[in-house]
């Protein structure tokens, strides 16, 4: 055959090729298809409820809602979904449009307006802002009945590097109130909510709704777990909403409604650097730059039962709301974003890039049942040890396994944000494990089992 005739086969098949992979990606990438797809993906997660939001050019072009908020009671759009740490975007917006009519100053010290009795006499505390908080560099730990002292305490430089803290939020919250003299469910109908016209989202239990519209949280057997309406106020977490306020929140804050355009690019700006190519904003995880050229503005919720996602891409003004009612959402919510965001796979890729330190201690075998068993942080709050394959993994209920390489007898790491202790030890193994968070001694579980 003429070598221009094999060329121009080729060439053609090639084509051919293209366009069949183009055309099945985007069968995969609408949301009717994925709607298709989507009650498959409960069944091999385990998940009652899955609500989906979809965002094209800064209009809610989608949402549904799929599946049972408790057994046997089939869930709709007006199916209220707590959002555990979703809240915190949310909060921070409250936070920028006071920055924006001049009643905060990013950078004015809180101790001003708030001091909390238990940091009262550290110098540090004058240091702590409201761009400190909204960007984890508070200083303080996720919670303070978590850590080994269970106080509240600044563990570095208020503004010297990340760690992640509801904490922080909340004492900005009690600033913001005592500043303004308003409360935060006050601030947020006045600034967000009504403005936007959104009736069914509320940092606090409405006492208008109904409790057969909740999702109740699940664990992997679908067993509810307990359940409360929250009335108790937290900035950090605790937001009830349905899939089509929060989703239309987010388009409205694409769209250029919610902040001043200098406002928006404040809160997407890095402030500090988690890992390789993802920072943290002013309320955001922020991945700069994804090799379309396109921005991410990233965060994620995670209580026992609860497992939600939010993704916006300012650039393109598209977005994506998954929210969850079981411990495995995680895996439901990082399908469908890979599934219809061609940036999903890059996203997640981003966020879960680990640099895996070298083993310096071998296990011996004999040793592992002194490091294995279930070790409780707080009540309802747990995590195991487990052997698998001659090597130890941390197991967090609703998150994937993690590795433990051994540094030490009593030392082992994750990756260069996560590494664990062993102390303690009695004759029936290590009766305390210390978890570490960016070189922070963050949370301490005792042995139960």
């Amino acid at each position: 055959m003429d070598s221009n005739l094999i060329y121009i086969s080729m060439k053609t098949c090639l084509f051919a090729l293209l366009v069949f992979v183009q055309i099945i990606h985007s069968q995969i990438a609408s949301p009717d298809m994925l709607g298709e797809r989507i009650p498959e993906w409960q069944k091999e997660f385990n998940v009652p409820a899955v609500a989906v939001g979809v965002i094209e050019d800064g209009q809610m072009s989608y949402s549904n809602v799929f599946g049972e908020g408790r057994i046997g009671v089939q869930a709709d759009d007006r199916t209220i979904f707590t959002v555990a740490s979703l809240t915190k975007p949310v909060f921070a917006l409250i936070a920028l449009k006071l920055v924006d009519n001049g009643t905060l100053d990013l950078d004015e010290p809180l101790y001003r307006y708030h001091i909390d009795p238990e940091v009262k006499d550290d110098a540090r505390v004058k240091n702590l802002n409201a761009r400190f908080v909204l960007s984890h560099q508070s200083g303080f730990l996720n919670w303070r009945n978590m850590g080994p002292s269970g106080k509240l305490e600044f563990n570095f430089e208020p503004g010297s590097q990340y760690l992640y803290s509801g904490e922080g939020y909340e004492y900005l919250r009690k600033a913001i109130e005592v500043k303004t003299g308003e409360s935060l469910p006050e601030l947020a109908e006045r600034f967000l909510f009504k403005p936007l016209h959104l009736r069914d989202i509320s940092f606090t239990w409405n006492a208008s709704w109904d409790m057969g519209l909740v999702a109740y949280p699940h664990n992997n057997e679908f067993e509810e777990y307990d359940y409360a309406p929250r009335t108790e106020l937290n900035a950090a977490a605790g937001l009830q909403t349905t899939i089509g306020n929060y989703t239309e929140l987010c388009a409205q804050l694409l769209k250029g409604r919610v902040l001043s355009s200098s406002l928006f690019d404040k809160m997407t700006t890095p402030q500090v650097q988690i890992k390789k190519g993802l920072f943290q904003g002013l309320g955001w995880e922020v991945i700069p730059s994804l090799s379309n050229g396109e921005m991410a503005l990233i965060h994620s919720g995670d209580e026992n039962g609860v497992k939600t996602f939010v993704v916006l891409l300012p650039r393109s003004k598209k977005g994506l709301v998954v929210f969850t009612n079981a411990d495995d959402g995680f895996k439901l919510y990082r399908k469908i974003t890979e599934s219809y965001l061609e940036e999903g796979r890059e996203i997640f890729q981003t966020r879960d890039t680990k640099m895996v330190p070298i083993e310096l201690f071998a296990l011996p075998e004999a040793q592992i049942g002194a490091y294995t068993g279930t070790f409780q942080i707080k009540e309802n709050v747990t995590f195991d040890i487990v052997e698998n394959n001659g090597k130890l993994n941390l197991i967090i209920p609703g998150q994937s396994p993690y590795l433990l390489i051994g540094q030490s007898e009593r030392m082992f790491q994750v990756d260069q944000e996560l590494k664990v202790e062993f102390a303690d030890k009695g004759n029936g193994g290590f009766t305390s494990v210390l978890l570490y968070q960016h070189g922070i001694k963050s949370y301490e579980g005792k042995r139960i089992h």
